[in-house]
């Protein structure tokens, strides 16, 4: 959340240090980044300088990033490629960045988050047609591709 309402004060941080306290918590991309210390009041100049800075020493790196979200949105917060995939678009991650951490991730993960999510939200009993679209429609919002819930849908009835 931004904060529009405070006066128009200079920083009395370098913008160097700023940016480090900012990256010390986690990985942030460019366009984050570039967002976050221009808000704060430095000039675009002096951010985009320290930016290239920070990106020469490999403290700021969209690579990084982009793996790191990657990872945490699919073990811990269970979501899918397409979520995620439009996660680091909003990040501000270059599509070629996105898409190399994307595969990264193995198939078989998605299969087996799947199989987990539906273990843990599945109801007691035989699913009825609601019960299957109202899952189907949560995975969808998770972000996983629609023939791999039906085949897990399928899978799950079958047992």
């Amino acid at each position: 959340m931004r904060r529009r309402d405070r006066p128009e004060v200079p920083p009395e941080t370098s913008p160097r240090l700023a940016a480090l306290r900012l990256l010390g918590r986690r990985d942030y991309t460019t366009v984050e980044l570039t967002r976050k210390l221009t808000d704060r009041g430095y000039e675009p100049d002096v951010v985009e300088q320290t930016l290239a800075a920070l990106r020469a020493d490999r403290s700021l790196d969209d690579a990084r990033a982009a793996a790191s979200h990657v990872r945490m949105a699919s073990r811990i917060k269970g979501r899918g490629r397409h979520r995620i995939k439009r996660e680091l678009e909003a990040r501000g991650v270059p599509a070629a960045i996105a898409k190399a951490a994307l595969d990264e991730l193995p198939k078989e993960d998605e299969s087996a988050q799947l199989a987990r999510i539906l273990a843990r939200k599945r109801p007691a009993g035989a699913l009825t047609p609601a019960d299957r679209q109202r899952l189907f429609r949560q995975l969808l919002r998770r972000g996983f591709d629609g023939d791999a819930i039906s085949r897990a849908l399928r899978v799950d009835a079958d047992e």
